[in-house]
């Protein structure tokens, strides 16, 4: 694998920012926001600025704010979600700062529901208590649309669009910034920064259903990892439970609130099955729920189940959901009347690169936050709607950093470098290698794993690694298949190191959870050529 797959030749225009921040989503642009005025930030967004898996979140943000509850039990719940390998003090800052970036949403103007004057407090699978602030079943789409409008009136904040990040820049252990594809202008450009920021998302379009938009192609995991930062927790991949199952819509969410709001799990006899598999029923942790749907699929032999929540109103229903109602609605659903027909999709990876508790991830200057990090804090099994609320504490945290830290960007020793790499071309089209991909990794590192398949899976990505390895990327799409071949390596790799299975990781070979294996397998990349693994207790 090379350390760079941008082929410079050095005469590329060098543009020069104080902070340049990859990723348009809500960590992206509220820890823009949150960085002092006279810091010059450069954002960039892979395709358009509204394109992100943040915009896509359906049900709301996770805050302990009702009478009854407390950031100890908001904690409580994210540990046991996390099956014994949740950060408890990262987990800590992450509820007891929640209400202050939450208030800090509220002033940017989010229009989140409300009763009676107060936040309006829902309750989804393994949470304890009603505390899921939400706006409609559009949460995401509502604070990105706010967070950006405000963006765009700062006039320290430049937001570039179709803009791709191929490489992460360092010299002497320090990044000093990034190689860039404008897709506009066809040409590579440098940015030179003193602090970069990669909030780029996570790698659900390594798998064929996917709730994921098709900009998560583990680029910036990938980047960080060719440019030497660990990554962690890869083999702890998050199913969604119910993804609309429909002829022309596979990746469709139906959120984890229509449970929350008393839906109910129905196989394809219309019996209720959940309470054969966890006393929670429809509120069990999100991998219990994935792999009960799973498992009453391939006894039926059908392919799905349904979400029965007909014992609700059709105005409340239209009221409370209606993205998902008007959605349903477009493939003749009537979910006050209709079933709706589901089945897991990926949705999250908890795994990325390793940061701590400001964000920084062992390469100076470099930090990373949202889904493309890894806090330690959702474990193996994410507990649902603290992702977006990672992303606000941990991105308030990493612009605390950089406003203490960050000195104005000087005209100095350019980092233009030219290649010394002799390239070849792709042996097959981008489109093969692609498809290749989702099919291994759909297929053996999915809901269900076991040792023969992992293996199988390992040998053919890196078949797939050493065809691509000495490949000019000429695109786009040939950098995110490199991305995508490398990060699926590491996913297989670790989900066979770990001989157990624990939270989303389930293997039918180890089907429980060892105290051997209460630890992180972490992916590092010490050599040019050099894939090691190490356990930390």
């Amino acid at each position: 694998m090379k350390r760079y797959i941008s082929n410079l030749n050095g005469n590329e225009k060098v543009i020069k920012t104080d902070v340049l921040i990859i990723g348009s989503g809500i960590a992206g642009v509220y820890t823009a926001l949150c960085i002092k005025p006279h810091i010059n930030i450069t954002i960039l967004a892979k395709e358009e600025i509204d394109i992100s898996n943040s915009a896509l979140a359906q049900g709301g943000i996770a805050v302990s704010l009702g009478e009854e509850d407390s950031p100890k039990y908001h904690k409580d719940d994210t540990v046991y979600a996390g099956a014994g390998l949740s950060d408890e003090e990262m987990v800590w800052i992450m509820v007891s700062e929640a209400r202050k970036n939450i208030q800090d949403l509220c002033n940017l103007g989010v229009n989140f529901d409300m009763k009676k004057g107060n936040l309006s407090l829902t309750k989804e699978a393994a949470h304890s208590q009603r505390r899921i602030i939400h706006a409609g079943d559009f949460t995401g789409k509502e604070v990105c649309d706010k967070l950006i409008a405000a963006a765009e009136q700062k006039n320290n904040i430049t937001m570039r669009e179709k803009t791709f990040a191929i490489d992460i820049i360092t010299e002497e252990g320090k990044c000093r910034g990034a190689v860039v594809l404008d897709q506009k202008e066809g040409r590579q450009i440098i940015y030179e920064c003193s602090h970069v920021i990669c909030a780029s998302g996570g790698f659900g379009q390594l798998y064929k259903n996917t709730t994921n938009p098709t900009v998560a192609t583990g680029d910036g995991m990938a980047m960080a990892y060719r440019a030497g930062a660990t990554l962690t927790d890869l083999e702890f991949v998050q199913f969604h439970p119910t993804a609309l199952y429909h002829e022309k819509n596979k990746s469709f969410l139906i959120s984890e609130a229509v449970r929350g709001e008393g839906a109910v799990l129905k196989n394809s006899r219309s019996e209720l099955f959940m309470e054969k598999y966890h006393e929670l029923k429809e509120l069990a942790p999100r991998d219990i729920v994935a792999r009960a749907i799973f498992s009453e699929i391939q006894k039926s032999g059908a392919e799905c189940v349904y979400l029965d929540i007909t014992h609700k109103d059709r105005e409340y229903l239209k009221n409370r959901f209606p993205k998902i109602f008007a959605t349903c609605l477009e493939y003749d659903i009537d979910i006050s009347k209709d079933y709706i027909p589901v089945a897991p999709a990926e949705h999250y990876c908890m795994g990325g690169i390793k940061t701590d508790s400001l964000g920084r991830t062992g390469i100076d200057n470099l930090f990373a936050c949202g889904e493309v990090a890894c806090t330690g804090i959702h474990g193996a099994n994410r507990l649902a709607s603290n992702s977006l609320l990672e992303g606000l504490v941990f991105g308030h945290r990493i612009s605390q950093e950089i406003n203490s830290a960050v000195k104005k960007t000087k005209n100095g020793t350019p980092v233009t470098r030219k290649s010394t790499t002799k390239w070849g071309s792709f042996k097959r089209p981008r489109s093969e290698y692609e498809k290749e991909i989702k099919d291994i990794i759909s297929t053996h590192a999915g809901i269900i794993r076991n040792g023969i398949g992992l293996k199988e899976a390992k040998k053919r990505t890196g078949a797939i690694l050493g065809e691509l390895s000495d490949s000019r990327c000429r695109s786009m799409a040939q950098c995110q298949v490199l991305n995508m071949a490398t990060i699926a390596r590491l996913v297989v790799s670790s989900a066979l190191k770990r001989e157990e299975s624990r939270g989303a990781h389930y293997r039918n070979d180890y089907p429980n959870p060892q105290e051997s294996w209460k630890c992180n397998i972490i992916c590092t990349r010490k050599k040019v050529n050099d894939e090691t693994f190490e356990f930390n207790d």
